[in-house]
């Protein structure tokens, strides 16, 4: 017993020692560096992984920015570009280096990855005036080489990994022959490697998933699931390409009337409730149309509907009557009911040549319509396109207008009514377009406002009009307009006081002007940008009093030194005696508020003398001069004292 027991005791000791020989060689003889690569060869397959994962986060937020204009979207966007830049800085290190430089497919495609890189950096430095063209066209550029390098990496892995089970069976084979300790080693090991795979292709769902819904997002609105522009661009190059003689496109744009009202009055919340709502309507809206039909969401609150329909199956007049029905009646929304208003503008096309335009044509329908005022429906003409085509001939031109001096000031002279001496004048914007002629402010300097170029049109008014002024007696101020946007400008009390200092002009020879509509836009801004350009001893001037406003209630949030009523009541004065009766209360009112009041667009003697009658003192129009450069207003001013002469005999 005792020797058998020894054979045992042998035979396990052969065992152990057999098997502790075997696992030596088959695995603690295994180069530790292999085994180091092997591990590393996976955190490739995650590198690659997280960096495809981390592009297409960054394109999803760039896209949504694009789509909103939202500063939260902007902010989101510039966070994942950052987080995907540091994703592709491990790329360039390590492992996953190694793994690009001994591929001679994958370099040359992360050097063009790289170079997209570096292209599509200086548009994120200046998203807040994105070019989604461009941009999109880059993006398009890096998916498809992170999708060849991921996809490598993760073959790569798929073949080692094929490589490796390959020589793990191999050494299953032979570790059968000591015994069932390896057989259960090997099951181990084998359960270990399964479990990866399974982890491995988890993650290869995820992805494909995730895949699936950026392909979504990329083509639909987040927010209503709408399509969004890409889609219906889609659309309109199907429409193209089988728009057939039977049929016509109609393309319809709608901009929700106050909306912005809604945000600031219901938070984001509620804005964001009404377009889900609102998208339902005009998906049943343009489901119920015949044809095949479209409703896409291309901005904040814009909206087009595209129609596609065989001519004799579609009424266009009747399809936009039943689209405005359509917001004459309340929303159900997850907050409540809610009633919105829309202007709306369509084109139609009968050729597949006029696809390519038909919705630029109702965006143009769109902006007369909202020119028009809210809730206005209007088709498309050539007019519109002539008009719009001007204003962006002097909108493209402005700029250069107001370098090289093409807009120049005029001055219309301001009158003592009673005796015809001048007392001041005002600066007027005059621009000789090379192309169309004379210009005519209430047409540019809208644009002006609209672009922004009104500032500098404001500094070259102002500059001016305190170096022309000079060349007048002393006695004599000048009158400048300011608009909203100037006094929103942090540096206007500096260039009004930068502006006096450099020309010399006493500040009591200057005058600004705000109109009513101006003041009442922040009445608590304005007044504090006032009280601060008062401090520097300019005068202070309430232009277009009256006109449309209830500006009475705001009169005591400010001390104005001049107030001026609007030529809208010389000319009512010439008939009506309750436009009298208002004129008398507004000079009552200037009389208590120690303030000034002109009287413009005197054209007539017979003004002229009833509002010197009415106790006017001071007045300015056509009756005594049009707007003249200073040179012509010069010989004006020489002239003052005979006309003067004969306004008092008269």
């Amino acid at each position: 017993m005792k020797r058998n027991h020894l054979w045992h005791w042998i035979v396990l000791c052969l065992f152990l020692v057999a098997l502790f020989l075997f696992w030596t060689y088959f695995y603690a003889s295994d180069d530790l560096r292999h085994e180091q690569e092997r591990s590393l060869e996976y955190d490739t397959v995650w590198s690659a992984t997280n960096g495809r994962h981390e592009f297409y986060r960054y394109s999803s937020s760039i896209s949504r920015y694009l789509q909103s204009g939202k500063q939260e979207d902007l902010e989101d966007a510039l966070l994942r570009f950052e987080i995907f830049l540091g994703r592709m800085d491990t790329w360039r290190t390590g492992n996953f280096k190694t793994f690009l430089m001994n591929s001679p497919q994958l370099h040359p495609v992360y050097q063009g990855l790289a170079a997209d890189l570096a292209d599509i950096k200086p548009y994120m430095q200046s998203l807040s005036s994105p070019q989604p063209d461009a941009m999109h066209a880059i993006l398009d550029n890096m998916s498809a080489k992170i999708e060849v390098i991921a996809g490598q990496s993760y073959q790569s892995s798929i073949q080692q990994f094929h490589e490796d089970r390959l020589t793990f069976q191999a050494k299953l084979m032979t570790e059968k022959r000591i015994g069932m300790g390896l057989l259960i080693l090997a099951a181990i090991l084998l359960a270990v490697v399964m479990r990866q795979n399974r982890v491995l292709t988890h993650a290869n769902n995820t992805i494909a998933g995730d895949a699936r819904q950026l392909s979504f997002l990329a083509r639909h609105d987040a927010l209503t699931t709408l399509p969004n522009r890409t889609l219906l661009t889609d659309y309109m190059d199907k429409a193209a390409k089988h728009l057939t003689s039977d049929e016509i496109l109609l393309a319809v744009a709608l901009d929700l009337d106050g909306f912005k009202a809604i945000n600031d009055t219901l938070g984001h919340a509620g804005g964001d409730a009404l377009l889900v709502a609102l998208s339902a309507r005009l998906t049943d809206f343009v489901t119920a149309l015949p044809g095949k039909n479209l409703a896409a969401r291309v901005g904040g609150d814009e909206f087009v509907l595209v129609v596609r329909a065989p001519k004799d199956e579609i009424d266009v007049e009747e399809t936009i009557r039943a689209l405005a029905s359509k917001f004459t009646t309340q929303l159900d929304t997850a907050i409540g009911s809610m009633l919105v208003g829309a202007s709306i503008g369509c084109a139609v096309a009968t050729s597949r040549e006029e696809t390519g335009y038909v919705i630029l044509n109702a965006d143009v329908a769109l902006m007369e319509a909202k020119e028009a005022g809210r809730g206005t429906a209007m088709h498309f003409a050539e007019s519109m396109r002539t008009r719009l085509e001007r204003r962006l001939q002097i909108e493209r031109q402005l700029p250069d207008a107001l370098q090289n001096g093409m807009i120049q000031p005029h001055y219309q002279p301001q009158v003592n009514i009673a005796t015809g001496e001048p007392v001041g004048m005002e600066a007027l914007a005059r621009w000789s377009h090379s192309d169309i002629g004379p210009l005519s402010p209430a047409e540019f300097i809208p644009i002006a406002e609209a672009s922004g170029d009104v500032i500098e049109l404001g500094r070259i008014m102002l500059r001016s009009a305190c170096r022309d002024i000079q060349l007048l007696p002393d006695h004599i101020h000048v009158s400048v307009n300011l608009s909203m946007i100037q006094l929103m400008n942090d540096d206007v009390v500096k260039l009004v006081g930068a502006t006096l200092r450099e020309t010399g002009l006493s500040p009591d020879r200057l005058k600004l002007e705000v109109t009513e509509s101006v003041f009442m836009q922040n009445v608590d801004l304005v007044s504090g940008v006032l009280a601060r350009l008062q401090d520097l001893g300019v005068s202070i001037s309430l232009d277009d009093f009256g006109t449309g406003y209830s500006a009475l209630n705001y009169l005591n949030k400010f001390k104005w030194n001049e107030l001026k009523i609007d030529r809208s009541f010389v000319t009512a004065c010439d008939t009506s005696p309750k436009a009298l009766s208002v004129v008398k209360v507004i000079k009552s009112l200037a009389d208590k508020m120690d303030a000034e009041l002109l009287i413009e667009g005197l054209e007539t003697r017979k003004q002229v003398d009833t509002f010197r009658d009415l106790g006017c003192l001071y007045g300015q129009g056509f009756f005594y001069s049009k707007p003249k450069p200073i040179a012509e207003l010069q010989q004006f001013f020489r002239e003052a004292e005979p006309f003067r002469n004969t306004v008092v005999q008269n």
